[in-house]
């Protein structure tokens, strides 16, 4: 499943975060994401961040280098300075288009209870989303792998969300720094990766 784009948007009414993604044959998924589940999903999207994708898959294969080798101060460095160069050749600005293709898991979003996180050799990452409701039979759940770039946009997208969420993430902080523009929050608008 290849993302065409993604969007993650705090919704106020709902208290919760919408991420919406369109992938490249035509699908699109929504997923809820609660508070409770950010405080867990965020700190191991950034220790992924710093642990496997700091640097290019190319590079580690080629032996130049070995991020177990480096210290945890070296690797965050290393890992800010791989989502600065990211982020510089993404298009946050074109709208996301919802409602362009089939919707695979129904009109309702997903609402996330369980994910599964696993790094793959080939720098990948292997996210599995789970939704287990008490007396909703069956479960739905799906599941992709998404490049390092992604990973990086994601980490910027639900940063900025949190912030809008004003959700209290004390002893929680994210390990990347989110400099995010002041002018993208201060009025609120939904931003996009295409």
């Amino acid at each position: 499943m290849n993302i065409h784009q993604l969007s993650v948007r705090y919704q106020h009414e709902q208290d919760r975060i919408l991420m919406s993604l369109n992938t490249a044959d035509g699908h699109e998924m929504q997923i809820w994401l609660t508070r409770r589940i950010i405080l867990g999903l965020w700190p191991l999207l950034n220790r992924l961040a710093i642990d496997h994708f700091a640097v290019p898959a190319d590079a580690k294969s080629d032996g130049f280098v070995d991020l177990k080798a480096l210290d945890h101060k070296t690797r965050t460095m290393l890992a800010d300075m791989r989502r600065q160069e990211v982020l510089q050749t993404l298009d946050f600005q074109t709208p996301y288009k919802s409602g362009t293709g089939s919707k695979p898991l129904g009109d309702t979003p997903l609402l996330l209870t369980e994910i599964n996180l696993s790094p793959l050799k080939n720098g990948a990452l292997h996210l599995r989303f789970h939704e287990k409701l008490e007396g909703v039979t069956p479960a739905r759940s799906f599941e992709m792998q998404i490049p390092p770039e992604i990973i990086f946009s994601l980490l910027q997208l639900l940063g900025m969300a949190v912030q809008q969420s004003q959700w209290s993430m004390a002893g929680d902080a994210p390990v990347l720094e989110n400099e995010v523009e002041p002018s993208l929050l201060s009025d609120l608008r939904p931003v996009y990766l295409n």
